[in-house]
């Protein structure tokens, strides 16, 4: 799927994550700050096909090309950067981590 503009996108086909054989640094970063887990793994790009559905558990380092039954091994996350795409991204990740340091004071001043 290619979209030449923001404003062909629509919530229905914002990707899950994306696969690629390679990406920049800052694509790699930008993905992570925006909770959209990315993925390098060129033998699952060079064997996929437009059309096959594909399922991915990022925990464990897994992808897999349910259409031709393949399965691949990708580099787990590190636990931060999971924790900051399972939030949806930064800001939702540093909203979540502010109002725990506020809950904790508020238990302390009690």
């Amino acid at each position: 799927m290619t979209f030449s503009s923001p404003e062909e996108t629509s919530a229905a086909a914002v990707p899950a994550c994306v696969v690629a054989t390679s990406f920049a640094r800052i694509f790699y970063r930008n993905s992570i700050n925006i909770g959209l887990p990315i993925f390098e793994c060129g033998a699952a790009v060079a064997d996929a096909e437009d059309g096959d559905e594909m399922r991915v558990d990022p925990e464990a380092g897994r992808l897999e090309n349910l259409t031709r039954k393949k399965s691949y091994g990708v580099p787990p996350f590190p636990a931060m950067i999971q924790e900051i795409i399972n939030s949806g991204g930064m800001v939702e990740f540093a909203k979540k981590r502010i109002q725990q340091q506020k809950n904790r004071k508020q238990e302390k001043d009690v």
